[in-house]
């Protein structure tokens, strides 16, 4: 990996996947394609290193399944040697109850996949399974966390999924399963989606999940800026986050794996501060309309995944943009 150093970046959350080896093959992975790769002890230490040199709030381990990467006791063990602000996330889809609890306490937080699978059968794991696992956990004095994707085959189930969560005492969050890769069948028609955006921010409102993730919140909460006042809110791709993957590649967000560079290649601060990539996703003045002079650009900005995907550009309007219905 190129040389980094520890100026700082305005980087919020860095994902790094450090294996995209899996136990599963969920039907709407990011991941399911690719050959199977481990990004170096090494690299995954420098990076760590850097996150705390810059005051990154999250650092993400994710995969693939991050406890199945080779060195991943090791990667444990260093963490327990760093000091400093940054929180250290693993995100697993409940294989990392085969890891030790000593390993997993390395970890600020543990993301655990929370699904219910009767219909399309996206994620076969056990719901009972990962609750139990959750608890245990938390037991441990490891804040664990449910995060679940609301596709096609759960749609019905986001109250079941919350009040499971809500009487175990475990916070859940949720995002939307996008369109931009093979899982076009997986995706909420127009009307699923206003309707599941609604009903999820006003459960974040009654404090019954933990967040929900989605630029359109901010047309909700009536989050205006005239004129744009710069970036306050919404997607966040290349912006404030962005992902390592397991080969080096730098890409805004883990839907949005579009090269912004190479850490072989060039330093990551480069990339991250010089990379024409981020540069233009951060000048949201410039997106196409209706995106560009629309009220909600400071806190919104819409999906850049998707945007990209209809339109070939990044700075396209997202197709999937629901501002006046609302």
């Amino acid at each position: 990996m190129k040389k980094i150093s520890g100026a700082g970046l305005g980087l919020h959350i860095l994902e790094v996947e450090i294996t995209n080896r899996c136990n599963l093959n969920c039907k709407h992975c990011y991941n399911r394609d690719y050959q199977i790769q481990d990004l170096p002890l090494q690299d995954i230490k420098e990076l760590i290193d850097l996150a705390q040199k810059n005051k990154v709030s999250k650092f993400v381990f994710s995969g693939g399944e991050a406890a199945l990467h080779p060195k991943f006791t090791e990667i444990s063990k260093y963490l327990k040697t760093i000091q400093g602000e940054t929180k250290f996330i693993v995100q697993s889809n409940g294989y990392i109850a085969n890891v030790p609890i000593e390993i997993i306490k390395a970890f600020n937080v543990v993301h655990l996949s929370f699904e219910i699978d009767d219909d399309c059968g996206v994620r076969k794991i056990s719901i009972q399974d990962t609750t139990s696992l959750a608890k245990r956990l938390m037991q441990s004095g490891i804040y664990t966390y449910f995060f679940a994707t609301v596709h096609t085959g759960n749609i019905g189930h986001i109250d079941r999924l919350v009040s499971l969560a809500n009487n175990c005492g475990i916070d859940i969050g949720f995002n939307l399963c996008l369109s931009v890769k093979h899982h076009d069948n997986l995706s909420l028609s127009e009307t699923q989606r206003i309707a599941v955006i609604r009903k999820l921010h006003d459960l974040y409102q009654q404090k019954k999940i933990l967040r929900f993730s989605s630029p359109f919140v901010s047309i909700l909460e009536n989050k205006k800026s005239i004129p744009y006042n710069g970036n306050k809110g919404g997607c966040t791709a290349g912006i404030a986050a962005c992902v390592v993957l397991p080969n080096g590649d730098v890409c805004p967000c883990p839907f949005f794996r579009i090269k912004a560079g190479n850490v072989y290649e060039e330093p990551f601060e480069k990339i991250w501060m010089e990379s024409d990539t981020f540069k233009e996703l951060r000048k949201r003045y410039l997106f196409d309309e209706p995106c560009g002079s629309c009220e909600f650009l400071s806190y919104c900005s819409g999906c850049r995944a998707r945007a990209f995907k209809e339109t070939g550009k990044l700075t396209g309007a997202d197709p999937e943009c629901v501002k006046h219905k609302l």
